[in-house]
Parts: structure tokens; C-alpha cells; sequence
């Protein structure tokens, strides 16, 4: 849950300015699916499937549409989507509409962030039931203002169907065999997959062992490699007590470091830690395991899994 509000609080963002507005859209031939979602929408004319993230994207401008899913009531969630959270990141808020979307509750946001010294408009569209919510991201440069009617009607036409049968391989473009880690797979965000002993996230067992693996959804300039896997080890939702080891590492033809570390959880539960960071390009994948068995049996049963990394 700690790394859903993460997410959260990195895309979204509102104000205090309110319209409404009821949107009731029906699926069409136009309407494209979004693989490892639930949602169909009709992408704007030059925008094709993307590649790092899922959603679409316009490569000549930068400008993208991306789409997740979020287990956990609308109505539970949207309290974390403070104007504050979002001014933290250099999120300059314009506007927050509320609408109603194929009847569900739904938010429209506008503002502004400025991303690798380019200043980007984005627009959040947020809506959901009772059990989960989505989250649909527009992003174009300030400089192409002409590019956001078509991003707005593209983002408006999502169609969500709750009954869809979903396979959240069809979200990512690398897989894993976690067969000799006896763990089963959680629902969690397009992009990302999620395991635990017993499916549920968070684990309802006494053996809490979790791996967690997913890919950067955005290009990234990183000068010291070493240095970003060990920040990116301390942005996580425990304190780190003790980093044991860190290492070069080659996977599926792809470096990257390794670290080994002891740290607690927020109930003050002692967990090994194993994160593996591989960079590839301008983007990266984190693969993260943790687990509550003090032995070593869990801990190196999380190490082949995530050695097993592939891409598709």
C-alpha cells in the first residue's frame, strides 16, 4: 500500500477550482485496448502503442498517454491526491475538474512540471469504483499547446470494463519464473508485477517474503549508477539499518547493481532486502525482494528468481 501512495503522490495533484461535467462514452472500432488493463480509448492521430510504459506515445514530440490501475476504492484513495503532495514535486497545479465518467466518480486535473529542463503540460484523469481506480496520464511539451484538445478528447473517450479478463504479462515487456520462490502473483499496477506467499498484497501470511519488479515509465539521465541504485534503495517505505553488500551484476546481457540489506518496515519488523537495479538505455528495471525469514533460505530463494529476469 506504501508504494501505492508513492505512485500516487508522484502523478497527481488538485484544486480547489471545480466544475461538472457527465461523460457517458460507448466502445467503438476505434477504441484500442490498453494491454494489461481494463481500459479501451481511441490515441490520438500519430500515436502509437509505447514501448517503456503502457500507454501510447508520439515519439517526434515527447508527448505520451499512459494508463494504470490501482487496486483500492476510488473514494479511499483520492484523499491522497493533494495539491501539497504534488507541489513537493514541481507540480504547478492549474485547474481540477470533477465530471462523472460512464458513471463513475472522476477527476480531471491540468498543471504543469518541468521534467529534464523541458517544461511538460500534463493532465491527470482519475476515476474508479469500489475496487479499484484509474489513473490516465497525458504528458506534451508547453511548447506544442496544439497537442492537448487531442490528448484531452483521447484521455476522455477511456472506456472501463470491469469484467474484463486481464493478463498482467500483456503489461510488461520482461518476464520471471519465481517457481523455486513459491510465490504467487498479486494484483498491482500495469508495469509492474507483484508476488507474495500467498497472492494478496499485502501478505495475509506470517511469511511475508514479497517481490516486487517493474520498469522505469520514464527516461532518465543517470551519471552514477552505483549511486542511484543505493538512493533508490532509500526511497523505499522502510528504514535501511544496515546495507551489507553492493555489487556489479549482468543480467540478460544488461549491468546494473546489486545490494544486499537489512532494514525494518513501518510495524519495526526486521526484513532482508535484495534489490537488483539493471539499466538499459535511458530507462531502468528494479527488481526487489524482502523477506521476514532471517535464515537464508527465503532471501536466497528471491536471488534465482530475480536472476531469471528476461526480456520479451
Amino acid at each position: 500500500m506504501n508504494r501505492i501512495i508513492l505512485f500516487i503522490a508522484c502523478v497527481l495533484f488538485s484544486s480547489s477550482a471545480f466544475a461538472q461535467s457527465k461523460i457517458d462514452n460507448i466502445l467503438s472500432a476505434e477504441h484500442v485496448s490498453v494491454p494489461g488493463t481494463k481500459i479501451s480509448l481511441v490515441p490520438p492521430a500519430g500515436f502509437i502503442k509505447a514501448g517503456d510504459f503502457v500507454g501510447f506515445q508520439q515519439n517526434e514530440s515527447g508527448s505520451s498517454i499512459m494508463v494504470s490501475e490501482i487496486a483500492g476504492a476510488f473514494s479511499e484513495i483520492k484523499p491522497a491526491m493533494t495539491k501539497e503532495a504534488l507541489l513537493s514535486k514541481g507540480v504547478l497545479v492549474h485547474k481540477t475538474d470533477t465530471m462523472t465518467l460512464n458513471n463513475l466518480p472522476a477527476t480531471f486535473i491540468t498543471g504543469m512540471q518541468v521534467s529534464r529542463g523541458i517544461t511538460f503540460m500534463k493532465y491527470i484523469l482519475a476515476f474508479g469504483s469500489n475496487e479499484e481506480t484509474i489513473l490516465i496520464t497525458g504528458i506534451f511539451p508547453n511548447a506544442m499547446q496544439e497537442l492537448g484538445p487531442s490528448i484531452k478528447t483521447a484521455m476522455l473517450s477511456a472506456f472501463y470494463e470491469a469484467n474484463r479478463k486481464v493478463n498482467p504479462f500483456d503489461g510488461v515487456d520482461f518476464e520471471l519464473d519465481v517457481t523455486s520462490a513459491n510465490l504467487i502473483l498479486s494484483k498491482g499496477i500495469p508495469g509492474s508485477l507483484l508476488y507474495t506467499r500467498d497472492g494478496n498484497m499485502p501478505a495475509e501470511t506470517k511469511d511475508k517474503t514479497a517481490l516486487m519488479a517493474s520498469k522505469s515509465i520514464s527516461q532518465v539521465e543517470i551519471v552514477d549508477k552505483k549511486l542511484f541504485a543505493l538512493n533508490r534503495l532509500k526511497q523505499l517505505p522502510m528504514e535501511i539499518e544496515k546495507i551489507e553488500s553492493t555489487n556489479e551484476i549482468t543480467i540478460d546481457g544488461i549491468s546494473g547493481y546489486e545490494i544486499n540489506a537489512i532494514a525494518h518496515d513501518k510495524k519495526g519488523e526486521t526484513k532482508k532486502v535484495y534489490q537488483v537495479i539493471l539499466y538499459s538505455d535511458h530507462s531502468y528495471y528494479i527488481l526487489f525482494g524482502t523477506t521476514n525469514d532471517l535464515t537464508t533460505k527465503s532471501i536466497e530463494e528471491l536471488k534465482v528468481a530475480i536472476k531469471t529476469f528476461k526480456r520479451k
